[in-house]
């Protein structure tokens, strides 16, 4: 079938206490359901997220009296089996809607089972099945809490529930308990209805939904109520059930997004996701002002600037490949890049120092086109392993990701992590993942960031050839250019370019033939700038 609908259960008791819905939604079950399963629905239900659903649901099982906390995983309600204490035999019969005609039959064979281990006791009663479960109970609870009150009950009615699902008993709406063997019986019977049961739907004529003003108000209602954007297939499966495995599914989308934009009164936001119109935070729209790049004039004895760029033709081509690798660009400085063939359905990235303190993550390393180009402004989820969900804006036009703050700084490596997010089915809604390892080339240590630090305190006065020298010359064994480019920025504001450009046009920095690191010879520093690169300076 192309439409299914939403569990009965689920709307009768929508309004209703949480353990209400969850005592509905047994009921309607008609049998012990697993405590991961009645997750799934409470969180659907109540339109929360799986692990509230699933921390709260233990502790409600055990303090609602009329629910059962089976030790096996189970939820049942307590109507089902036989709950007594300490109770006269016919108040505990009563209590259970039971008389004594309906257990006298069972005297000479359930009575006579030793229960003391309720596991091998239960097995015992299941080889008169078809059995009452109640009546299973009754004598299990008379034998281990007997009268007397100087002796301890031992009867737990969850536990011998436990024990019959363990022993392979399938509880039936009638209350009684049934062999497996009698399953086979049932599904065949069932198909036998099933096929002389007339079709109410020709799968063929099934057309796209139409919204009605009424649904639609609905769905605006919801949206203009949250404080994020909400899917669209999100409601359309909460409401009808609809999943993209249902043949109609894409015109369906296409008619409630086009439903709702006609309203006039939502915002679209990329995907089939929507919120209310213009409530962006400020801060998405900008690039912050830690990002521009501010021209320092430093001369030499001559008067002759000492930061300068130098033309591609200046750069050796490794170097070139170098600065145009997508780690090495940055927002404000970055190149075109090529849009892949085939989009990869899972991109590796990583963290530089200050993204990580601002929330913020450039575009320029994912593929062009690998999130969608409209709208501008879109709203992403990100998903992480523990089933966390975080709201990331995206601003194609400041080619930048906002909003990721408090996940940054859950990662203890200030430079360098590694992480990779990865599309799923559902448009603007992605799959995250830190890596184990940094980046060789990026990571920067706490040590040496508090180095940085104390190197950016005192920068005021200092070129950035003066800085680079400083770096370059902590590595004794050489240091590579993306590694000289990241610590740069954390002392200044520097682009790929001007670093490239000082590492090749003064004397004091070399590369050993064959190796691509870079080393500093502090006896060059006389030396100045190669008089062969000059002809490279551009013009700013």
């Amino acid at each position: 079938h192309d439409r299914r609908w939403v569990p009965a259960a689920r709307v009768a008791a929508a309004k209703a206490p949480l353990n209400e819905f969850i005592r509905e939604t047994l009921r309607a079950y008609g049998g012990p359901m697993e405590i991961e399963t009645l997750a799934l629905e409470v969180a659907k239900g109540r339109e929360t997220s799986l692990e509230f659903a699933e921390s709260v649901l233990p502790r409600i099982l055990s303090a609602d009296p009329g629910l059962l906390y089976l030790p096996n995983g189970y939820a049942a309600l307590a109507d089902w089996a036989f709950v007594a204490t300490d109770e006269a035999e016919d108040d505990a019969l009563f209590l259970n809607g039971l008389t004594s005609d309906d257990v006298a039959p069972w005297a000479n064979s359930v009575g006579r089972i030793d229960f003391s281990d309720v596991s091998h006791g239960v097995q015992s009663a299941l080889r008169h099945a078809p059995i009452s479960l109640k009546v299973i109970g009754f004598y299990a609870w008379r034998q281990l809490n007997p009268p007397d009150p100087y002796v301890e009950g031992k009867y737990d009615p969850a536990a011998l529930f436990a024990a019959a699902i363990e022993a392979g008993a399938y509880f039936a709406a009638d209350g009684k308990l049934y062999p497996a063997s009698e399953v086979e019986a049932w599904i065949k019977a069932a198909i036998r209805k099933a096929e002389r049961m007339e079709p109410v739907i020709d799968v063929e004529d099934t057309a796209p939904l139409e919204f009605g003003p009424e649904e639609v108000a609905e769905m605006v209602e919801r949206i203009l109520a949250s404080p994020v954007s909400v899917s669209l297939s999100d409601l359309l499966e909460e409401k009808y059930d609809l999943t993209p495995a249902d043949r109609t599914y894409p015109e369906d989308l296409a008619n409630a997004m086009a439903a709702v934009e006609a309203t006039g009164q939502v915002w679209h936001v990329g995907g089939d996701r929507y919120r209310q119109p213009d409530s962006a935070p400020d801060i998405v729209r900008v690039i912050p002002p830690v990002f521009e790049f501010v021209n320092y004039d430093f001369r030499d004895q001559d008067d002759q600037p000492i930061d300068v760029e130098l033309s591609d033709d200046g750069f050796s081509s490794a170097l070139r490949k170098e600065m145009h690798l997508p780690v090495a660009m940055d927002v404000l400085d970055e190149d075109p890049q090529t849009p892949p063939k085939k989009q990869p359905p899972t991109v590796s990235l990583v963290l530089r120092s200050h993204h990580r303190e601002l929330g913020t993550f450039p575009l320029c390393q994912f593929p062009p086109g690998w999130f969608e180009e409209e709208p501008t402004l879109q709203e992403l989820v990100f998903r992480d392993a523990a089933g966390r969900e975080l709201y990331v804006w995206l601003n194609h036009d400041t080619r930048l990701l906002y909003n990721l703050v408090d996940w940054w700084f859950e990662q203890e490596i200030e430079s360098g992590a590694v992480f990779t997010l990865s599309k799923t089915e559902k448009p603007n809604v992605y799959e995250f993942s830190w890596a184990e390892e940094p980046d060789p080339l990026l990571y920067i240590s706490s040590e040496r960031m508090e180095e940085l630090r104390d190197l950016a305190a005192r920068s005021a006065e200092l070129s950035t050839y003066e800085i680079l020298m400083e770096i370059v010359g902590h590595y004794p064994k050489g240091v590579d250019y993306l590694t000289a480019l990241a610590e740069t920025n954390v002392v200044r504001r520097t682009t790929r370019r001007l670093v490239a450009s000082l590492l090749t046009g003064y004397h004091c920095f070399y590369q050993r033939s064959g190796s691509t690191v870079w080393h500093f010879d502090p006896k060059r520093v006389d030396q100045g700038f190669d008089k062969a690169k000059r002809k490279y300076i551009r013009n700013v």
